[in-house]
């Protein structure tokens, strides 16, 4: 519907009255609104004097229609100062008090009708309301400082990108501040800053024979302290009314004193309050398993640091701002053109279309393709409903088309959420296209599939904006370049989600073109009528052949309509799948149904599937989400990673979602503290995000207090600290360099020029405060990224003094994919602990703290399997099975400890052998397998997932589905293949933990789901999900499942004895084949050669593998021999120097090593039965093209021929 431009300013005027007194009414009160308004005057200093206005106005006009009227009304009196101020929204806000607080009235374009003011009715039955014009002032100093303070701790200058007061990103600032305010208001500040950490997990067996004991508690207050023997279901009032009892003085009460005080662990940020057991904490718990005492100290509250909440400057702002009426209200029938004020986009027939420009880019790529052509979408959710392509055209500087382009979709069927996106895509052929009859000014998608094409940039525009306004008019969007890198690629379904703009406008690609413009505004209105009736909800929804008919309000239906309701609510994510989302009668329906169905029918897997990209309705994201406000904090927390990440589905910067992780953020410090770093995280490395998360965490960091915020800046200061060493230790040691003696002492001068605060909470757990930094324990480590070991003092504590905390910092890595591992480890820890099933999982601290850089936890009392084989054997420590048993036996001499090493040794290794499995978690050897004293088996280093695994042309390397190897066989008593107790002990935890985990399936499942567009290289697509499935037998019963788990420790221990039997003879011949006999002994001799699981592959493994080359191989165990030549005898050395040689003399070419190794895994694959199915199940692919080793020797030969002539 195209009209001349705007005349509805002076036409309304007809039916408006201004007067100071009382007039008769223009309108009846379905239709009119009063409006008394308190204006500033001239008189009095600084405009204190104020005047009453009343003005009457139809409910349909808008706030900028009042703001004209009273314009109007100052010009006359000749009172006000600045009459054409008031029209200008940036000099004089509307304000409207409701409660004790004010809103203001943001949105100029919003009907009268729809304000959420304090309506009362006037004595001539108008509807009524008071209004303060106030006149806008300079941001005071102190507020100019504080933001600077929130820039820096987002990353992010909201300054310079404030823009348009009507923008989206200035005005989700605005509206954040009303969950802001509703969560402050009702937040208790002493259990804000006391929180404990709980679990409400059962006890596990191996703790319930505890709860007979007494836990051994040490009080310490002022300078008394004193030992209690407590009960596990005594509660921290209990251990604060011992104390007091034994004070010398008693001032107070026992219930003033102890309500003053609460119970803090000593040395760490964690609190033992309320009404909770002894038991419920997880400290209470760590002391029980570790056998350790409980050190409290009693804090006075009134001692804590303040979390006051700096003057909020900007006040609330309507909270029905950017929603609109309903269409009935709205609708352009019947209506003279003087009463429309907009115009639902119901009443569009038209289709959707666009006018291209053409495009501009200031700076040619380095690539240019011959043809491009632009091809425009309409994209829901993530799903295309509508695509048009333009003609092709050179590629220029300027490229031109300057014609329409039309989509087959009505207006009207534009759901809210919707984006317009434009895609500049690389073609070889320059022939036009063959038009598509039914869209006379576009083509089709797929007239374009014949040529080679590639998407070059790409951008997205709201069709729906966040105030529900139709975009209208002329457009010039800055686009992204599409990612050249595959790693960055990776991302690129998340980032196509995105309406954000390229904020480098003088370097980027730029794409004009012109929407059809109207009148008056074109608004997605809210709904038809006040109350819709539901006709067509049983066309599609049949789990189980069951009929909704959700025609009638009749109660008894109603009540039926529940009961059924909750048997399927299972099934909605799969109803709501075969919804058309773009039929509005549908969506009526659907939304209907939605608001009969309680969010506790649900279960938390179905809400968390409802927040996935296939969902973008708003109405099912918010079902979800009054789900998810039942979730206590440790729920939330633990599933914060995710839902952090689900932010990026939501079509708008607000949301339902935001608004509850703010919420809960400032009522949790403890999902404060995660919240913030998930979130500076995203807003450093994902530019196209970047704005959400900044504008989010600002409002978290808006309420979350002063103590807070202070403990925030200090992390943030320790991290850009760390990064600007992490910086100058790369350019003195870069990645492929070797590293100097001398690059600890490097490392520590570099540290003694910075000012470390004098403690800090550490970002990977907030429990932790770090003191000063230990510098002669601070070292560079050697692997590629060289990472950076700290040290830092623990703070002082009436506890015995405790291990320093350790950090490595890295740069250069992206922790992303650890953390999700990590916490998904924590997710199977707790159906663990819910089954009363302690498997001594230990994920230890990881987080990413920016791009590409992190912290990882130490780990104490720790080391790795190949260490303890190199510690315990020397020479030949790495063909020894008792080397761990030794060594676990050394640490934990008496019975007792070795029995209690032994049992966690069992639990954990049958742990993280189903977690590993499950996971698909691949390349695992001795050197990320660790162990500590006291028998805790755990995992690092996650760099493969869901079956995503190493491979030697074609071959997979992981040739077990999880690790266990001979060596641990050997400590539960497994040796030549006769049984045992803590064998089978192993064997039935193995069983009970993966069918635990299994019984909830669906979660995890969704969990990885929603990790789906992070950017993570291994979890990108859906083969990655169905790994998952199959790994956790989704489609198969309990006891299929539970064979298929047996199946897998039975190819396993069939493996374990035929590949790895003869180890020693399997690497020396390979060696052999390589290097020649005298120097394959030599290096197999040599008490550097790295020890690995099962057979010990590192270099010589990964050599195999042909991850690297032959001379890599050679410079790298030479480089270790050397070592061991600068500590022994001159003659010894000369000797050795013989046998090596040179590389150069040994005349071997990368492409010999493919070959020897072809060769040598062939041979094996002949008697080796566990790696031969692998081998011979394959077609395996390599230079040549591909080899099939099921056809036999003949084949193998040619390829070895063809490699000769190489």
């Amino acid at each position: 519907m195209q009209r001349q431009p705007d005349k509805i300013s002076g036409m309304a005027m007809k039916s408006v009255s201004v007067s100071k007194a009382t007039s008769e009414p223009l309108y009846c009160t379905e239709h009119g609104l009063v409006f008394m308004c308190e204006l500033p005057t001239k008189e009095g200093p600084q405009f204190r004097d104020r005047e009453a206005v009343e003005v009457k106005l139809p409910a349909q006009c808008t706030v900028e229609q009042l703001r004209l009227v009273l314009c109007m009304h100052v010009q006359e009196t000749k009172k006000f100062p600045d009459p054409f101020g008031l029209l200008d929204p940036e000099k004089y806000s509307l304000l409207y008090t409701k409660g004790e607080d004010q809103y203001e009235i943001y949105d100029d374009c919003q009907v009268l009708k729809t304000l959420d003011a304090p309506w009362f009715q006037n004595t001539e039955g108008y509807q009524m309301v008071q209004i303060t014009v106030f006149a806008k002032q300079d941001n005071p100093e102190e507020r100019t400082e504080y933001q600077q303070i929130l820039n820096e701790l987002i990353g992010y200058d909201f300054d310079c990108a404030a823009g348009n007061r009507l923008s989206e990103l200035s005005f989700t600032r605005r509206k954040f501040a009303t969950p802001r305010k509703e969560e402050l208001k009702h937040r208790d500040p002493v259990a804000y800053a006391t929180e404990p950490w709980t679990t409400s997990a059962p006890l596990s067996k191996d703790l319930e024979d505890q709860l007979k004991r007494k836990l051994t508690v040490i009080l310490n207050h002022s300078n008394m302290s004193i030992q209690v023997k407590a009960d596990l279901c005594n509660t921290p009032s209990d251990l604060l009314m011992v104390l007091w009892e034994s004070m010398p003085s008693k001032e107070d009460s026992s219930l003033k004193w102890s309500a003053g005080h609460v119970l803090k662990v000593c040395g760490r940020e964690e609190f033992l309050c309320g009404d909770f057991q002894l038991s419920d904490f997880l400290w209470v718990r760590h002391c029980l398993k570790n056998v350790m005492e409980l050190h409290l100290s009693v804090v006075a509250i009134a001692s804590l640091p303040d979390d006051t909440i700096r003057k909020e400057y900007w006040p609330q702002v309507d909270s029905l701002t950017g929603l609109s009426s309903s269409h009935e209200d709205i609708s352009i029938e019947r209506k003279e053109l003087e009463e429309v004020v907009m115009i639902s986009l119901w009443d569009c027939e038209r289709n959707l279309r666009v006018k291209l420009l053409g495009f501009d880019i200031p700076e040619l790529p380095s690539k240019i393709p011959q043809h491009v052509y632009v091809e425009a979408s309409i994209i829901y959710g993530r799903k295309v409903v509508s695509s048009v392509c333009s003609s092709s055209k050179e590629f220029e500087e300027e490229v031109l088309w300057n014609t329409w382009l039309e989509f087959d979709m009505p207006l009207k069927e534009i759901p809210r959420g919707a984006k317009l996106g434009f895609t500049i895509n690389a073609c070889s052929m320059d022939t036009s296209p063959v038009i598509d009859s039914k869209s006379p000014y576009g083509y089709k998608v797929q007239d374009y599939q014949k040529g080679k094409q590639k998407v070059l940039y790409f951008v997205n525009l709201q069709l729906i904006d966040h105030r529900s306004l139709l975009s209208q008019g002329s457009q010039t969007l800055h686009m992204w370049s599409f990612p050249e890198q595959e790693e960055e690629a990776f991302t690129y379904d998340a980032d196509k989600l995105s309406t954000a703009t390229n904020p480098d406008v003088a370097k980027s690609m730029a794409i004009t073109f012109q929407l059809d413009r109207y009148s008056f505004s074109v608004v997605l209105p809210q709904s038809r009528v006040s109350s819709t009736s539901s006709t067509a909800i049983s066309t599609s929804f049949n789990p189980g052949h069951v009929t909704l008919q959700a025609n009638t309000s009749d109660t008894h239906c109603l009540k039926r309509f529940r009961e059924e309701s909750v048997r399927y609510a299972s099934n909605l994510p799969q109803f709501l799948r075969t919804i058309d989302w773009l039929k509005p009668s549908a969506v009526q329906d659907v939304h209907w149904l939605l608001s009969h169905w309680e969010p506790d029918d649900l279960e938390l897997p179905v809400a968390l599937e409802l927040l996935s990209v296939d969902y973008t309705d708003e109405k099912v994201r918010r079902l979800a989400v009054r789900r998810l406000e039942m979730m206590s904090n440790e729920e939330v927390l633990r599933y914060l990673l995710q839902l952090v990440q689900t932010l990026k589905v939501e079509p708008y910067h607000d949301s339902y979602l935001a608004r509850f992780l703010i919420q809960r953020a400032l009522r949790s410090k403890r999902v404060g503290h995660f919240f913030f770093w998930y979130l500076r995280s995203e807003v450093a490395g994902c530019p196209y995000f970047r704005q959400r998360m900044a504008v989010i965490l600002e409002a978290y960091l808006l309420g979350c207090g002063e103590a807070m915020l202070t403990s925030l800046q200090h992390q943030v200061q320790v991290v850009k600290i760390l990064y600007e060493v992490a910086i100058r230790v790369k350019t003195l040691y870069p990645e492929k360099s070797t590293l100097s003696p001398l690059a600890a002492q490097k490392l520590q001068e570099i540290l003694q020029e910075y000012s470390f605060p004098p403690e800090f909470q550490v970002p990977f757990d907030p429990r932790v405060k770090a003191g000063a930094i230990i510098l002669k324990e601070c070292k560079v480590m050697a692997s590629k990224k060289k990472p950076l070991w700290l040290e830092f003092s623990h703070v002082e504590s009436e506890a015995p003094a405790g291990c320093p905390v350790g950090i490595i910092f890295k740069h250069g890595d992206d922790l992303r994919q650890d953390m999700l591992i990590i916490q998904t480890l924590m997710v199977m820890d707790s159906i663990w602990q819910e089954n009363c099933l302690d498997l001594n999982l230990m994920p230890y601290g990881c987080i990413s703290t920016g791009y590409q850089i992190g912290m990882i936890e130490i780990v104490r009392d720790a080391v790795t399997i190949a260490a303890i084989q190199r510690i315990q054997g020397g020479t030949t420590g790495a063909f020894k099975n008792n080397a761990l048993y030794d060594w676990l036996k050394g640490m934990c001499p008496l019975q007792e400890k070795h029995y209690q090493a032994m049992e966690k040794f069992v639990t954990s290794c049958a742990g993280y052998c189903v977690a590993t499995y499950v996971l698909g978690i691949g390349d695992r050897h001795n050197d990320n397998i660790m162990i500590t004293k006291q028998g805790n088996l755990f995992h690092i280093d996650f760099g493969h997932i869901l079956g995503n695994t190493k491979s030697f042309l074609g071959v997979s390397r992981e040739r077990v589905p999880f690790v266990l190897t001979p060596d641990f066989l050997y400590v539960m008593g497994r040796v030549n293949k006769h049984s045992s107790l803590y064998f089978q002990r192993f064997k039935d935890t193995c069983i009970q933990a993966y069918l635990s985990l299994r019984s909830q399936s669906r979660l995890l499942v969704t969990l990885f789901s929603l990790m789906l567009l992070t950017g993570i290289p291994e979890l990108s697509t859906a083969q990655d999900m169905r790994y998952l499935r199959k790994a956790l037998q989704q489609d198969q019963n309990e006891e299929e499942a539970r064979q298929h788990f047996l199946q897998q420790i039975a190819l396993y221990q069939h493996s374990v004895h035929s590949l790895w039997g003869d180890s020693d003879e399997y690497y020396k011949e390979y060696l052999h084949s390589l290097f020649g006999k005298s120097i394959a002994e030599y290096f197999l001799s040599s008490s550097y050669l790295p020890s690995n699981t099962p057979g010990w592959y590192t270099e010589i493994t990964d050599s195999m593998r042909g991850q690297i080359s032959a001379k890599a191989l050679w410079d790298t165990l030479r480089q270790r021999s050397t070592k061991i030549l600068e500590e022994t005898e001159t003659e010894t050395s000369q000797q050795a120097e013989r046998i090596l040689g040179d590389w150069n003399l040994l005349k071997r070419q990368d492409h010999l090593l493919r070959l020897s190794g072809l060769r040598f895994l062939y041979r094996n694959a002949q008697y080796n039965q566990a790696y031969s199915t692998l081998l011979l199940q394959r077609r395996v692919q390599s230079p040549l093209g591909n080899l099939d080793m099921t056809d036999g020797p003949g084949q193998y030969l040619t390829a070895e021929k063809s490699l000769l002539k190489e």
